[in-house]
């Protein structure tokens, strides 16, 4: 998974970035009036002539939203979208048609060479999500092709402080953009209503009951990768009735130590299921290592497993909300 191996690669590089947590769009009525339209992501504008025509995603979470909105005949191709799926079924079904139309590029993320060599106009990627900071994976850079970017407004996270806690509303703002750059914006607003709906409900099921805490464990076993609290699980956990034991740490995806899980001894642990190790063997290695076995979580066999693009910026987060409110309070109204 690209959540840990890029974050960690790259924790050392990141500064400060050219990224704000306000993503905001155009209103609907100047998409109507047609092109120009101009959208604010990560505190820079972007302003399009024209639909893009040869767009291309890069992760599969990036892919879902794309395809969400109908934009499958627009895109070129994808990067990194079985790479970041769980082992045996890494694409959801209700995504695997549309998936099949569009050219699967590699299951890794972009190189700058393999994108370029595409001629894509448009790249809907994020940072630690494909771009790097301190490398020619940029914005900047990839400007001087030709290609418009489009970051995940979570992403920015990745390159800039001081920003305010990650909400679903970050998921929203990306499906809108998308909407605007592409002139789909009714078909955005059906989705982001769509997944309004589904969180309300999973709400009023558990509204009023105390947040049970949950560990979110991503990878590692000398250290656990863990969602901080700039990261969509921590959002999605509060959405269900939960809290992430490390919602208070000022950071996206980061590096732990088991001292601090043992201190937190949540009462669940949610596993990110993604290529291998598998959750299976992430599971096991919770209920044998000497250090977790004793866990509250583990002793009571509260686990729950969510594939990558439901726990990352996606048109699934709300399917999500749902399964974790149902997982933490299956006794809710």
């Amino acid at each position: 998974m690209r959540l840990a191996t890029v974050s960690l690669m790259f924790a050392a590089t990141i500064a400060a970035g050219a990224c704000s947590g306000s993503a905001t769009h155009q209103p609907a009525a100047a998409s109507a009036r047609g092109y120009p339209v101009s959208v604010q992501n990560c505190g820079t504008t972007v302003t399009f002539d024209a639909a893009p025509t040869r767009a291309v995603a890069n992760d599969i979470n990036a892919a879902e939203e794309m395809l969400a909105l109908g934009l499958g005949p627009r895109m070129i191709g994808t990067f990194g979208v079985r790479g970041d799926g769980p082992t045996g079924q890494p694409i959801p079904a209700e995504y695997l048609a549309a998936f099949a139309k569009v050219p699967d590029i590699s299951d890794d993320y972009f190189t700058v060479e393999k994108l370029v060599g595409l001629r894509p106009d448009f790249l809907f990627a994020g940072w630690n999500y494909g771009l790097k900071v301190g490398t020619t994976s940029t914005p900047d850079n990839l400007a001087h092709y030709g290609i418009k970017t489009l970051a995940l407004s979570e992403s920015c996270a990745a390159v800039q402080t001081g920003l305010g806690p990650i909400t679903v509303e970050d998921t929203y703002r990306d499906l809108s953009n998308l909407g605007v750059i592409f002139g789909a914006q009714a078909r955005a607003d059906e989705v982001i209503t769509r997944m309004r709906t589904e969180i309300a409900t999973a709400q009023a099921r558990v509204r009023g009951l105390p947040p049970v805490t949950v560990f979110d464990y991503d990878s590692g076993e000398s250290a656990p990768f863990t969602a901080g609290g700039l990261a969509t699980p921590t959002a999605l956990l509060a959405l269900a009735g939960g809290k992430n034991v490390f919602a208070s740490l000022q950071k996206s995806f980061t590096s732990v130590s088991w001292e601090q899980v043992v201190a937190a001894d949540p009462q669940c642990i949610l596993i990110n299921d993604y290529g291998t190790p598998t959750a299976a063997q992430k599971q096991q290695f919770l209920e044998t290592s000497p250090i977790t076995r004793n866990l509250t979580a583990v002793k009571s066999h509260c686990f729950l497993t969510l594939p990558y693009d439901e726990i990352t910026p996606s048109p699934r987060n709300a399917e999500a909300v749902t399964s974790l409110a149902r997982w933490l309070h299956p006794g809710g109204a």
